[in-house]
């Protein structure tokens, strides 16, 4: 059975809207490493490097929006979002991904949903803070 998809009238600003966990595990590394380098360089490029965790952050930010907000109706757009970064998630890490609706409006006809997506490490430690900003299409 398919499940409807969320609707604009269904996001409540401040609600929790899941949790999950995403783990920088040694596959994801390695696809990452494939892609960038699999050699540690510089302590800011290459393998285990700082352009590595934060792409490991980034990473399950989006998963996070992508497995918690579903099923989203065909037709959204992705239109902006920010992230501050807190501190870089460590190899073998396990991520906490919270999705909170912060707000939604509608203007010139669009409905426009922003998100917050919080991310933290072992012990709570913060990792990131993101916002997104979509155009719901429903």
């Amino acid at each position: 059975m398919k499940a409807e998809p969320i609707l604009f009238e269904d996001f409540v600003p401040g609600a929790l809207m899941g949790e999950r966990v995403e783990r920088y595990d040694a596959e994801q590394a390695s696809r990452w490493q494939a892609i960038f380098g699999d050699q540690p360089r510089d302590g800011v490029s290459g393998a285990d490097g700082a352009a590595q965790g934060a792409s490991m952050a980034v990473i399950s930010m989006m998963r996070g929006y992508l497995n918690l907000v579903t099923p989203r109706p065909p037709g959204n757009v992705h239109a902006r979002q920010q992230l501050q970064m807190r501190a870089l998630p460590q190899p073998g890490e396990a991520i906490r991904i919270e999705v909170r609706c912060a707000g939604k409006e509608l203007r010139r006809e669009r409905r426009y949903v922003e998100l917050a997506v919080q991310g933290s490490g072992e012990q709570g430690r913060a990792l990131f803070d993101a916002q997104l900003s979509l155009i719901w299409a429903a």
